[in-house]
């Protein structure tokens, strides 16, 4: 018998080539070939790609594991970072919202402040003008010449001029009062 096999070979032989081998009473069935010596290597060469085809598997799942596994860090990643994000721009609205409060509050503090210095401008310009004015009344009043001979006395008595001599006057205007001098 040679290790070559022939189509011949793979032919099923009549049943007297067949050896009789019974098995529990029953005749041998199924095909020739696997009583050859060639079956070993086949089923060698299956068992070897069947391990490797597991081992492939095996990797592929180990494999779609990990890539699951980032696909849900991810996901925790993008969630958080979509978290940070609304934070932020919550953050920058309620800023915004803040910025305008403290505009609207400044506008309306400047407009008080502006109405407040325009009223205190207008209390300025009044105040200056009574001053012009009281100082153009004090200017006349000393440009004043009286018909009254005593024009440098402070209080001038016109009435009682000619009534009135010159030492009551003076008493009246801070002199000394003496009892020898008459009273009318």
């Amino acid at each position: 018998m040679s290790l070559e096999m022939t189509f011949d070979d793979l032919k099923m032989k009549p049943m007297k080539d067949q050896p009789n081998h019974k098995s529990y009473g029953e005749k041998a069935k199924g095909l020739r070939f696997l009583s050859s010596l060639w079956w070993c290597p086949a089923t060698m060469t299956l068992g070897i790609i069947c391990l490797g085809l597991l081992v492939i598997i095996i990797m592929l799942g180990m494999q779609l594991f990990q890539v699951s596994e980032l696909l849900k860090q991810c996901q925790a990643n993008l969630t958080h970072q979509e978290d940070i994000l609304e934070g932020q721009v919550l953050a920058q609205e309620q800023a915004e919202n803040t910025s305008q409060q403290s505009q609207r509050e400044l506008k309306e503090m400047i407009k008080t402040l502006a109405w407040k210095l325009d009223e205190k401008s207008k209390k300025e310009v009044e105040l200056h003008q009574l001053n012009l004015d009281l100082q153009e009344a004090l200017r006349r009043v000393k440009n004043f010449s009286g018909l009254h001979l005593a024009n440098d006395f402070p209080l001038q008595f016109p009435i009682l001029d000619r009534t009135v001599s010159e030492e009551a006057q003076l008493m009246a205007l801070g002199g000394r009062f003496s009892l020898e001098i008459p009273l009318i």
